[in-house]
């Protein structure tokens, strides 16, 4: 998250062991406590391009076995790697089931299921948790391990729109933008 701290605008968070590093633009009073303010219109704009993402991985698993290997999200487009290979015709109808699932308004729920209903769950991750493990379900298309932030319903998302897709490394990789952002680049383009 951006924001500000005390006023001073907040251009960069970072993770230093246990520590949280807020890069400022200006000083901050030393010792002295800070109050911080998210930029929510960036923050919200992100979990609707982070929701959208799941919706598309968890439909991509569930249709076609495939997996989300590879993510990355910055200010102006979002990328998604599946480890297997889509035809215009399927990324289409992935992009229409993405969509419907937003239609339907369905819940986001968030929770820390305890071991033994974990055991049983089928829930997507790429990398192997123990500990408490944070699960997203995304309305009925995704169930995932994640910690970032999302929005409550489907329905915020708004659109989720696939911009480009090319092969990447045996699969394909999705350019994707999704509320605000899909209508910004469909004005672009007409």
């Amino acid at each position: 998250d951006l924001g500000t701290l005390s006023g001073v605008r907040v251009l960069d968070v970072r993770e230093q062991g246990e520590a949280v590093i807020h890069l400022c633009d200006g000083p901050l009073p030393v010792g002295e406590r800070v109050e911080g303010v998210i930029d929510y219109e960036r923050r919200f704009d992100l979990m609707q391009q982070h929701s959208g993402e799941h919706i598309l991985s968890g439909i991509a698993y569930a249709w076609k076995g495939y997996h989300n290997v590879g993510f990355h999200m910055n200010d102006t487009i979002t990328t998604i790697d599946f480890d297997g290979p889509l035809t215009a015709d399927e990324l289409q109808e992935l992009e229409l089931r993405a969509n419907r699932v937003i239609y339907e308004n369905q819940p986001v729920v968030i929770e820390y299921p305890p071991q033994e209903e974990l055991d049983q769950m089928d829930y997507r991750s790429k990398k192997k948790l123990t500990g408490a493990i944070r699960i997203v379900k995304v309305g009925d298309s995704d169930c995932c391990a994640c910690c970032a932030p999302h929005v409550r319903t489907t329905g915020e998302i708004g659109i989720v729109k696939i911009i480009n897709a090319e092969n990447y490394k045996g699969g394909v990789r999705l350019t994707i933008v999704c509320g605000e952002r899909a209508v910004k680049d469909f004005d672009h383009k007409n």
